[in-house]
């Protein structure tokens, strides 16, 4: 079996900025692209983003000097990298703004006008308040309650709603059939099935967002308006289209819509407060960043925008050969392609949305259906840029089926696997492609062998149990080396697809291979996973990632708090990246961090030469105690304690890493195994517990952990005996936070 490449994983560069529509595109860890461009690619070369699903990724490429040639076919993105990208000021679309809000509505201004629709009054004093929303349960007809700040009496916050509340939705009500009507006609026509999709997209918007909505669109499509101030009152237009839906969850949660999904209490915002303050999110760049639309291109940095799909890019055969392609791939999002589909066509006419108009035919989207959209993407990028140009794809919210879609897209695409970072299951696997000279031809592998192999070295290179995502990932990563999946869209058939996922659903119900650990359901996703015999390990990733952190203190003294994740990736590449709390909790035990300088600094206490005086200090103390216990000692660390038989193995150590004790065989199965340390590891120690189940059921038994200090104080007692140490040694638990000395020692 071919191992993939490892490289160390990209971490961010500060957070990336909230824009419009965060909720629905992809998480991106800001300065990833830019960094792995600065590895691979000639600053200034074009780089080509073949789906386009991330402006920020897209925008952050352009403005570090990299001409980004980007591909996209929903055209709420398209106009969104637009206007993100042309840095408009707040002012601009606050003009706009009061141009609009002066429009005549009957005998009154348009702006007055909406306002007055969410009028509410005051719970407490009765004035005449305006809500910031109403609170809505799935299926009724009348809200239960509102938020809103009353300038009168300072009361705020959630109210219930009253009968005034209802009353004023009875218009709203009225006219809703012939507003539904009117939005049913603005979207592209299709089949039954279309119009049926069409018609429940609709419904996400109740009675009173629509209205406000249409009265919007229409007063638009009236005003003698120049192109950039459409634009400008399009894309606050666009901030009330997403707040007016009732995808909007009551409760606070860090859930991202992505099926057409009413939760069961949802918001209904006010939307001419949301016009009001949308500005904010569409003006999140510093500077303009230079943007053409395909075919005129950019004389410097910049972006060329081609509208459409990849493929018809490619049939125009564009002279343009860019050196590196960069991609943040997309999950299906039922939600927002359908929700971008309405919005277009009401915004722009049906026309624009004739790529996209689909989406309304398909209202499932599983992950073989992805992987072949994936490909249509990437096959067409990958023929367009130069021979054995470098590819960088990333897989955000990982869960097994998108790494899997993504990985066979990938090698359905002519890519060859050249690396893989994973981080964990919260953050983007990274990968980098090659693309191949030559297309390959599809060859018969034993997948039982390959998945075996990838989880075992996977596991064993670790030395402890894994979550089931990371294995995947690691299993699907061994597949693509191997040339297991498809090497052609023709190819890459339900099958085929099915036939790999069987084998790894047999792969994980092998008891004789694989054991789950902690397991709280039935899913395999749930709990951790490790080796059903696992001899031979490595030392486990915890302990190795200890002491290399611990030699880099001991050396520099001084560290930067900048480098410290990124020096260890670098050091841990691959599945091996050091999780960013056990650094935290390594770097909280050996070292003091300097808020001046940001630097973590090696306590003085924490010298070789003092721990190594610590070490026999406390050797020789355990030899004393024994003596006084009348108990034999043989040995140094550890030493062994024997009245008849082995009583005690006593290892002494200046680390938390226990890796090598649990190595070490114990001869007689009474043997009780204490291990001592410094106060300072406690918390470090009651992490690495937490976090490793295998580690936890092999210290549970006959397991001891005794601080320096807590020894110290049992040898000062003049009346210790073997039953009182038995009491005792137990006395002072391990804990996260810094254990103090219990009162019988003071």
């Amino acid at each position: 079996m071919n191992e993939p490449g490892k490289f160390a994983y990209i971490e961010a560069k500060g957070k990336a900025p909230a824009i419009p529509f965060s909720r629905y595109l992809p998480i991106y860890d800001a300065g990833t692209a830019v960094a792995w461009l600065e590895r691979r690619a000639t600053k200034g070369s074009w780089v080509l983003e073949p789906i386009g699903a991330s402006p920020a990724t897209i925008l952050e490429m352009a403005k570090a000097g990299y001409q980004v040639l980007v591909a996209v076919n929903n055209p709420i993105i398209a106009f969104e990298l637009t206007m993100l990208a042309q840095a408009h000021k707040g002012s601009e679309f606050q003009n706009a703004l009061q141009e609009l809000s002066a429009q005549k509505k009957g005998d009154e201004r348009l702006g007055p006008h909406l306002r007055e629709l969410y009028k509410t009054r005051c719970n407490t004093c009765g004035r005449e308040v305006t809500a910031d929303c109403f609170l809505w349960r799935k299926g009724e007809t009348a809200p239960y309650g509102k938020k809103y700040h009353c300038p009168s009496c300072g009361d705020e916050g959630e109210h219930p709603a009253t009968e005034e509340d209802v009353e004023a939705l009875k218009p709203f009500m009225r006219s809703d059939p012939l507003h539904r009507s009117r939005a049913l006609e603005r979207l592209p026509s299709g089949t039954r099935a279309a119009r049926v999709n069409a018609e429940e997209v609709i419904n996400l918007y109740p009675p009173r967002p629509l209205y406000t909505i249409f009265t919007l669109l229409n007063k638009m499509e009236g005003m003698d308006l120049s192109p950039p101030k459409r634009a400008l009152l399009d894309a606050l237009l666009l901030s009330a289209l997403d707040a007016g839906n009732t995808l909007w969850p009551a409760e606070e949660n860090t859930d991202r819509p992505r099926v057409l999904n009413t939760p069961a209490e949802y918001i209904e915002w006010n939307l001419w407060q949301v016009l009001e303050s949308a500005s904010s999110v569409w003006n999140r760049q510093e500077k303009p960043i230079l943007i053409t639309h395909w075919p005129e291109l950019p004389e410097r940095q910049g972006i060329c925008l081609y509208q459409g799909r990849m493929r018809d890019l490619l049939h125009q055969k564009p002279d343009l050969q860019p050196e590196s392609i960069v991609c943040v791939l997309p999950r299906p999002n039922q939600a927002f392609w359908s929700l971008a589909t309405l919005w277009a066509s009401w915004m722009w006419g049906k026309e624009n949305t004739a790529n996209f108009k689909n989406v309304l035919e398909r209202q499932r989207f599983d992950w073989y259906w992805h992987a072949n959209a994936l490909q249509s993407a990437l096959a067409p990028a990958a023929r367009l840029v130069k021979k054995e140009s470098p590819v960088f794809c990333l897989v955000p919210e990982p869960v097994p089926g998108f790494i899997s879609a993504a990985l066979e897209a990938c090698c359905a695409s002519n890519l060859q696997l050249a690396g893989i970072g994973w981080k964990d299951e919260s953050h983007a696997l990274q990968t980098e492609w090659t693309i191949q000279t030559q297309s390959r031809e599809s060859k018969k592998v034993n997948l039982h062998r390959i998945l075996r192999e990838s989880i075992h070295n996977c596991l064993n290179e670790a030395g402890e149990p894994a979550r089931y995502l990371k294995l995947i990932a690691a299993a699907n990563a061994s597949l693509a080396v191997d040339e297991a999946f498809p090497s052609s869209i023709q190819q890459l058939t339900y099958e085929s697809v099915n036939e790999i996922h069987g084998e790894i659903s047999k792969t994980f119900v092998d008891r004789k291979f694989l054991r789950r650990m902690e397991a709280t359901a039935q899913d395999p996703e749930s709990g951790f996973w490790w080796l059903a015999q696992p001899e031979n390990c490595q030392t486990a990733l915890a302990d190795r990632i200890e002491t290399e952190l611990l030699n880099w203190l001991q050396k520099e003294n001084s560290i930067p708090e900048e480098l410290v994740q990124r020096t260890m990736n670098s050091r841990f590449p691959g599945f091996l990246t050091p999780p960013a709390e056990l650094l935290q909790h390594c770097l909280l035990s050996y070292a003091d961090f300097d808020p001046l300088e940001k630097t973590w600094k090696l306590k003085k206490n924490e010298r070789v030469d003092l721990r190594k005086q610590d070490v026999q200090e406390i050797q020789s103390q355990l030899k004393q105690l024994a003596a006084a216990m009348s108990l034999t000692v043989e040995g140094e660390n550890p030493q062994v304690w024997t009245l008849m038989t082995a009583a005690y193995r006593l290892f002494v150590s200046s680390s938390a890493t226990t890796g090598g004790i649990l190595k070490t065989p114990i001869e007689n199965e009474e043997c009780e195994t204490i291990f001592l340390f410094p106060g300072s590891r406690s918390a470090l120690l009651r992490y690495k517990l937490d976090r490793d189940p295998y580690l936890r059921e092999r210290t549970s038994q006959r397991w001891h952990f005794l601080k320096f200090r807590t020894l110290r104080e049992l040898a000062r007692r003049t009346d210790m005996s073997r039953d009182l140490w038995d009491l005792l040694i137990d006395s002072d638990p391990i804990s996260l936070e810094d254990a103090t000395q219990l009162s019988m020692f003071l």
